[in-house]
């Protein structure tokens, strides 16, 4: 690994600080009992194969870079103190934690998002089932040290210089004000109060519903989720907001990028359509994804980027801050709700060994409850996130699901933590 090479930052990067973090956490439950030896070994075996995520962040002047990392990635027992980009992750920012018969895969969302980290950690999952079962044959594509790594991949800046010509179908704009939910309080003042509850759905069963309503998974979760806060949630004219999770890789036009390409898709629910049935419900959120989520708005979200790359250049990291900060925060942090489909991930056998998947991340830019879509097996393992411990939204939208005769399993209410994440100084 050259030594000199310097990844240039996303600059979403500069919002980073002690007001948001952006951290993700992947939890794995296997079939077995975790041996931590052998993960340590395919963690960082497949490291070598995905060299722009075994780096560390510097500061030269007012800029933020990342370097080739030569120590090793943490791999600790759960318990452990974590936090990315300090001395005992090694100043990575990715860290692995095990337990029992659980693997848990800390990052930065500022580095990456979920298409971006599944590759590296399908890689990792394959290197270590493949050492505990030497004699097993998996039938698939995997991404292994060695293998050639295209440019597109590796690229550290993968946007024009300049602006995209613009022609959206419908314009992705916010309302000024969005119903906020007065249970779930806002920012990392109540972390510890943080609960996550935990759905598990046949992939057969949803998706034959849901196509049968003109749905999707996605936005057949923001449809449960708007109908609970709906029924829940009294008075007030003002429209519900679902952020939705959308990346725009397609419209940039490098499918296989690594870095954080996530645009956040407006799903604007007026107070009209609340006690709706779930079939009209279906058919306004999969239309509202249709239009506001095509390449042309996705020019929107990139050209946004360009402005800011443009905007930020020459001033303070101070400057910097502030200014990412506020864009954060108008871009993403302005919603009722959130959801976030990943799509049918290609495990190619590897999930044989895996019995469940429950992504994380920082709730400090939600409007309170934001919802994680994985697929793994059979299964969609629905993760449910909120800033408070109350389980009734999560109790209605299981109402719900029983009125509509669709099988579910509830795995219960959860505390659940991130770990922190440093900038050096």
């Amino acid at each position: 690994m050259d030594s000199n090479v310097r990844y240039r930052v996303n600059n979403l990067l500069y919002a980073a600080g002690e007001e948001l973090l952006h951290t993700i956490r992947v939890d794995l439950e296997l079939n077995d009992a975790v041996d931590p030896e052998v993960l340590t070994r395919a963690v960082n075996l497949a490291a070598l194969r995905f060299p722009y995520y075994a780096v560390r962040l510097v500061r030269e002047g007012e800029e933020y870079f990342m370097v080739p990392n030569p120590e090793p990635i943490a791999v600790l027992p759960e318990g452990s103190r974590i936090v990315l980009g300090d001395e005992g992750t090694g100043h990575h920012l990715f860290a692995f934690t095990y337990s029992g018969n659980k693997v848990s895969m800390h990052s930065s969302h500022f580095i990456t998002d979920g298409n971006g980290l599944f590759p590296f950690l399908k890689t990792i999952l394959y290197l270590y089932l493949k050492e505990i079962h030497p004699d097993e044959s998996f039938g698939g594509s995997f991404a292994l040290p060695g293998d050639e790594i295209s440019p597109g991949e590796s690229c550290d800046y993968p946007y024009p210089e300049h602006e995209m010509e613009e022609d959206p179908l419908v314009a992705a704009v916010r309302p000024d004000k969005v119903y906020k939910l007065s249970d779930q309080p806002a920012g990392y003042g109540n972390k510890d109060e943080w609960s996550a509850f935990f759905l598990s759905v046949r992939q057969d069963t949803l998706m034959k519903y849901v196509s049968g309503v003109d749905g999707s998974p996605a936005s057949f979760i923001a449809s449960l989720i708007f109908m609970a806060i709906s029924d829940l949630d009294e008075g007030g004219d003002l429209p519900i907001v679902c952020g939705m999770q959308h990346q725009f890789r397609k419209a940039l036009k490098r499918p296989v990028s690594h870095l954080c390409h996530v645009n956040i898709v407006p799903m604007v629910y007026p107070a009209s359509v609340r006690g709706g049935s779930i079939e009209r419900l279906n058919t306004i959120s999969r239309g509202i994804l249709i239009l506001r989520g095509s390449d042309e708005n996705d020019i929107m979200t990139i050209n946004r980027h360009i402005r800011n790359e443009h905007m930020i250049r020459g001033m303070t990291l101070e400057e910097k801050h502030s200014y990412m900060l506020g864009e954060m925060l108008e871009g993403i942090g302005n919603n009722t709700f959130g959801v976030s489909y990943t799509g049918r991930v290609p495990w190619d056998g590897i999930d044989r060994y895996i019995k469940s998947v429950r992504p994380y991340f920082d709730m400090a830019l939600s409007g309170g409850i934001s919802a994680e879509i994985f697929s793994v097996g059979e299964y969609f393992d629905i993760n449910i996130m909120q800033r408070s411990p109350t389980d009734r939204y999560v109790r209605r939208m299981t109402d719900h699901l029983d009125d509509l005769n669709i099988p579910y399993e509830y795995g219960g209410k959860e505390h659940f933590e991130l770990c922190g994440f440093k900038l050096p100084s």
